[in-house]
């Protein structure tokens, strides 16, 4: 078998792509490419070579109903400079809450957590806005909250953990909006965790540092 350009795959692994996206990169003049593959369990174990992995990745994916492996490459092209940088990650699919991050497990984590909002009668786009306004505002695209290729993948129970969907969001570092979901779901009595306790708490102590203090 013939090895591809990313670490450790075999290029048999690029049969069955099954989405494609490009943005700008962090540096000027970057854009990434990021595609998407879905491998079987045993072509997971054929085309990546790192076996103590796979073999991990299919224990675990016999507990699931119709598990697979998905294969994530990113090519940095920097058309400034002419360089290029490859990376590849996997992950056990179907996801689900509470399978943790694995750093590729955003879009999933976010798909839930936007169901939980909308069972509860809230706007998670307000709530990311809120979060982050310097990286979302009312007239965002957020789409991607219910793109059928991530919904495709994403086991969403009929009965959503809030505390568990409020953990996979600080999973992926999204403290901030972690927070002020919860202070929404404390609000409604759907977690039992004073969130707004929580942030008064973080708040003192993130000052009490600035100052020196702690």
């Amino acid at each position: 078998m013939k090895k591809s350009i990313y670490s450790g795959i075999y290029e048999g692994a690029f049969a069955n792509r099954i989405n494609l996206q490009k943005r700008d990169g962090m540096n000027d003049g970057e854009i990434v490419t990021e595609v998407w593959y879905k491998l079987s369990l045993e072509d997971a174990k054929q085309f990546i070579e790192n076996d103590e992995y796979t073999e991990l990745k299919i224990a675990e994916g016999k507990e699931l109903l119709d598990s697979w492996i998905k294969l994530i490459t990113t090519e940095h092209q920097n058309t400034v400079t002419g360089k290029t940088r490859h990376y590849s990650s996997t992950s056990l699919r179907p996801y689900v809450q509470g399978y943790g991050c694995d750093g590729t497990t955003d879009l999933n984590i976010h798909a839930i957590a936007n169901r939980l909002a909308e069972k509860n009668g809230l706007d998670y786009r307000s709530l990311l806005v809120r979060a982050y306004p310097n990286d979302f505002s009312l007239s965002n695209n957020i789409s991607w909250l219910k793109d059928d290729v991530v919904l495709d993948e994403t086991i969403i129970p009929d009965e959503i953990d809030a505390d568990l969907a409020l953990r996979d969001l600080e999973q992926i570092n999204n403290y901030t909006l972690a927070m002020e979901f919860g202070i929404e779901l404390y609000r409604l009595g759907v977690t039992s965790t004073n969130w707004e306790e929580r942030k008064t708490t973080l708040e003192v102590m993130t000052k009490m540092i600035q100052q020196g203090r702690l």
